[in-house]
């Protein structure tokens, strides 16, 4: 009996031996296998939602990448570089492909319009074809081609770069007497001022970036009113083959700015009557709105007032046309300022106070729903006629400034430092009627 228990648990063990032997030769035959075994191959994304001028990295896994090859089955709406880079171009769908070991991987490209803020408060949206633009532009034929073209200084483009380091804006201009200027922000950022000669913006890098443009300044003896002296845009062209430059526009509110050289920037840089010693963007109407976070639309001309003409015509007609040919094009603002009767030096008493309530009835009958504000000249002329025209309406609002204490190049044109001072009390004043925040409370 005692043998054959021995016997038994001899055969238990020597089984027991023998299925771990098993077991254990099963395990070293699949680990080889499971090591040799291909790996799934796959897009890591098979859709994909954008925005013009941006970029996005699609990979296939699971394959050996230089060996992968990349196509889009719409190049206008967004196009794919060698090594999987998808930069969206247009409102549209696309189809991303990846060929691989005679297999075709598909990603879905949707490109939306989108909307960015900058860090200067400016709102941008996508928008179809090269530039969006707010100010006083018309199309003109120049040298054989049309383009937009503008005779109002601080007139803006905006366009969104991607893939590029550089872009190249080509300008032409229609003007006799000396080179503008023009200025520029990317990304939000302080402006840059630049000859129109030299049309080239640079960036940090290549990846998204936002440029806000300002035809800046222009001579003070050009004929804007009938040779429509001023600039147009050609192009904004990338540096790069793959660079990408399209369209986006400001969806913040308006605020329009009629007056004469103050309002134009005139020697807020210096006293020379030059582009040199002008400037849109140092301006008491570019300091105003930026405390604001409006756009500023600029309809300032030198020499130019309520009965005078300057290098332009008269307000009310100001009001009406951008050239002695043709008419102003509509535009939403919701706040209009006028600063007029620097320049007004023969007309006086009720004959000029008839005349500034002819303008206000047509700002107001333009812009019914906008704060309109009229703006005593800084150095007080035509003070007492104003104050007569804007009591007669319950919807102006008369604005004093013989207190501002303003520092000036010549004793009647701001300097920078004046003008940014005026911008930022005349900011609060507006921002308590329209109650809206002002930048920094």
């Amino acid at each position: 009996m005692m043998k054959k228990r021995l016997w038994n648990g001899y055969q238990k063990k020597t089984a027991f031996f023998l299925v771990f032997l098993c077991l254990f030769a099963l395990l070293g035959l699949c680990g080889p296998y499971q090591a040799q075994a291909k790996k799934a191959v796959a897009l890591n994304q098979t859709t994909l939602s954008m925005a013009p001028a941006t970029t996005k990295k699609l990979s296939l896994d699971g394959a050996v990448a230089k060996k992968v090859k990349w196509t889009s089955g719409n190049k206008k709406v967004a196009v794919v570089s060698s090594s999987g880079t998808v930069t969206a171009k247009a409102k549209g769908t696309a189809k991303i492909r990846a060929a691989y070991g005679g297999v075709k991987y598909v990603c879905t490209v949707t490109v939306t319009y989108k909307v960015y803020t900058a860090s200067d408060g400016m709102r941008y949206k996508d928008a179809a074809g090269n530039f969006g633009r707010t100010g006083r532009w018309f199309k003109k034929s120049i040298d054989g081609g049309s383009y937009y073209f503008t005779s109002t200084d601080g007139s803006a483009i905006y366009f969104k770069t991607a893939n590029t380091k550089s872009v190249n804006v080509s300008f032409v201009s229609n003007v006799a007497v000396a080179t503008p200027y023009f200025a520029y922000s990317v990304d939000g950022g302080s402006m840059k001022r630049q000859l129109i000669s030299n049309g080239s913006i640079s960036f940090k890098n290549a990846k998204t970036h936002y440029v806000r443009l300002l035809i800046d300044a222009t001579s003070e003896y050009e004929d804007r009113w009938g040779a429509e002296a001023g600039v147009g845009i050609k192009s904004v062209s990338a540096a790069s083959k793959d660079g990408i430059v399209t369209a986006i526009k400001p969806q913040n509110a308006n605020v329009a700015f009629y007056g004469d050289s103050i309002t134009k920037g005139v020697r807020a840089l210096k006293m020379a009557l030059t582009p040199g010693g002008t400037s849109a963007v140092h301006s008491f109407p570019w300091y105003c709105a930026s405390q604001l976070d409006l756009v500023p639309y600029f309809i300032g001309f030198s020499g130019s007032g309520i009965t005078e003409t300057g290098s332009f015509n008269t307000c009310y007609n100001a009001i009406q046309k951008l050239s002695a040919y043709r008419a102003a094009a509509k535009f939403d603002a919701d706040v209009v300022v006028i600063e007029h009767g620097c320049n007004d030096v023969y007309t006086h008493g009720t004959m000029y106070v008839n005349e500034y309530k002819k303008v206000l009835e047509l700002l107001h009958k333009k812009f019914p729903k906008a704060a309109l504000i009229s703006l005593i000249p800084f150095n007080q002329i035509h003070a007492e006629e104003i104050r007569q025209a804007a009591s007669a309406y319950k919807w102006c609002n008369l604005v004093e400034t013989a207190s501002w204490g303003l520092s000036y190049t010549d004793g009647m044109h701001p300097n920078a430092a004046g003008a940014k001072k005026a911008g930022l009390k005349l900011a609060k004043i507006i921002a308590s009627k329209r109650k809206v925040t002002l930048k920094g409370g």
